[in-house]
């Protein structure tokens, strides 16, 4: 005969207590771990673009004017920032007489400086975009400079007159890594010009698509 004492609803209750503990904990674990979760599962989409292909004229504190040239990382997913990014050179190539592209050594990787260089921290946190300096061109200069925190002694990235050098960047951030390099090139005839426009003839800068690459 059925126990009039026993619950009939005591699997039920038994149940519903394991449910809303495993959501306590649950809820716990995305508080603490939210981010790490969140990056695994949907990660930022991260690409490289060229910002401003003329430059911005600036007058450093010595006097000549420098043309800085820049490029912009846009997050097409801003509701999964990028935490702490950076963008890395990992490799140059340099044209040579043959019209080929040759590898320049490049003992470790170099980071590119977030803009306004000297202002921001070196690590980033990309939600939609984010300016960086990829190099810049000084009046009376003889080269094109690469803008990184660290320039080594027998660095060989410089772009001078009639060169053309292709830069290969990597983008990096608290668990992402791009899954391919973006490849720049910068070539310069030797001239300078105040007028932007004209500069924009003299030095060119591009993204190679990668059948380009080689």
């Amino acid at each position: 005969m059925p126990n009039g004492n026993v619950d009939p609803y005591a699997t039920l209750t038994l149940i519903a207590r394991y449910l809303s503990a495993i959501g306590t904990v649950a809820v716990a674990i995305l508080a603490i771990w939210g981010d790490c979760i969140r990056s695994k599962v949907v990660p930022p989409k991260l690409r490289l673009s060229v910002h401003n292909g003329r430059g911005t004229v600036t007058r450093l504190a010595s006097g000549p004017r420098t043309i800085f040239y820049h490029l912009k990382v846009s997050n097409s997913r801003p509701w999964a920032p990028a935490r702490n990014c950076r963008i890395m050179l990992k490799q140059i190539h340099r044209r040579g007489v043959d019209q080929q592209f040759h590898p320049v050594p490049l003992v470790v990787p170099l980071q590119f400086v977030w803009s306004p260089g000297g202002f921001e921290p070196p690590l980033a946190n990309v939600a939609s975009d984010q300016t960086l300096d990829l190099g810049f061109l000084t009046d009376g200069d003889v080269h094109f400079v690469p803008r990184l925190y660290v320039l080594l002694d027998d660095f060989e990235g410089f772009v001078a007159q009639n060169e053309c050098v292709r830069f290969s960047l990597e983008i990096v951030a608290d668990g992402y890594r791009s899954q391919r390099y973006q490849v720049f090139e910068v070539a310069w005839n030797g001239r300078w010009s105040d007028n932007l426009d004209q500069m924009a003839q003299n030095l060119k800068i591009r993204e190679i698509v990668p059948d380009e690459v080689g």
